[in-house]
């Protein structure tokens, strides 16, 4: 069994989640009404800067919602789990600059628009040069990245080498496929990646949100 210490990091770790999922259930069945209305009518909406389908916006909230209810699920198996209670963390608003490198941004844009609900500042990249050229003229404190891009299947290792090489201390973190995160986990962690996943929920947990001013 954990210890009470470990216990109570790995609930505070998925508090927010749980919060954001709370909220995103409430909301779920007003913007499905709105986005069968509007697929009807082949509108678009922006998220995040980016223009969206009403399909393609369907879509990454149903990933999104699925991806919540397995969180959820494993949250509520930790709390049915022997041991001290431990009192849920408040989310905490975020104050990062974010580079967010990925070939088709829009993929990310509901997941861009999260985090600059938390206070955070989102800077997009489409290659690994674009992202250097970006991080030579300004200061950010995490990096995220695709896995695969035209450049290279493996693009965001070679990112995350580039980065390692010339600022050791900046976080990357590699969001890419289930197979990609599986498979190439050691690889990532041996290319200095501070953390890899397929799920949207655990990348949002994983990330070093709070920054001193």
């Amino acid at each position: 069994m954990e210890s009470a210490p470990q216990l109570i990091s790995s609930l505070a770790s998925l508090a927010w989640p749980l919060v954001f999922a709370v909220l995103l259930y409430k909301l779920f069945e007003p913007i499905r009404s709105l986005v069968e209305s509007a697929r009807a009518r082949k509108f678009t909406i922006k998220v995040a800067g980016n223009e969206l389908s009403m399909d393609e916006a369907s879509e990454q909230q149903r990933i999104l919602l699925s991806d919540l209810q397995a969180k959820v699920a494993e949250l509520e198996r930790i709390a049915a789990t022997p041991g001290p209670a431990a009192a849920f963390a408040e989310p905490s608003r975020s104050r990062k600059r974010i580079l967010w490198v990925d070939d088709r941004p829009s993929n990310n844009s509901y997941l861009v628009a999260t985090l600059e609900d938390r206070g955070a500042s989102v800077t997009t990249a489409l290659t690994t040069s674009d992202a250097l050229k970006k991080l030579t003229h300004a200061s950010f404190d995490i990096v995220i990245s695709d896995m695969a891009r035209p450049e290279g299947e493996h693009a965001g290792l070679d990112l995350a080498r580039k980065i390692r090489s010339s600022m050791p201390d900046l976080p990357v973190f590699i969001f890419c496929s289930r197979w990609a995160a599986e498979n190439l986990h050691a690889q990532a962690v041996a290319d200095g990646v501070s953390g890899i996943t397929s799920s949207a929920t655990s990348l949002l947990s994983m990330l070093p949100m709070e920054r001193a001013d």
